[in-house]
């Protein structure tokens, strides 16, 4: 599981019959102080996801599958939760009603 960042949607006119429903969206993953790491990942969303949200990011491939009810869609990443808080050793690092906060990670 990834912490990750809603940075762009995806519209396609054409795409996968797996993917029909599903909005796709593409998510920076962040580190546990929320700065960016690692490049974009192109996920199926399963949450109802905004720009620029916390997320979190399920990247197996046979797990995503499942979610999608086939074994032969071209996915390797899901959205699966969107975070409200979180807390590290007892410090709040992000909590998504204070928006100073939430604004953090780029």
């Amino acid at each position: 599981m990834v912490i990750g960042k809603v940075v762009k949607k995806i519209v396609s006119t054409v795409k996968n019959e797996a993917f029909a429903s599903r909005p796709l969206l593409l998510v920076q993953p962040l580190t546990i102080e929320l700065k960016p790491k690692g490049a974009e990942v192109l996920c199926v969303d399963f949450m109802g996801a905004d720009m620029n949200e916390l997320v979190l990011v399920m990247k197996e491939g046979s797990s995503v599958n499942d979610l999608l009810g086939t074994k032969e869609a071209p996915a390797d990443a899901a959205i699966i939760a969107i975070i409200d808080s979180i807390d590290v050793d007892n410090l709040n690092v992000f909590d998504k009603s204070n928006a100073e906060v939430a604004q953090a990670g780029g």
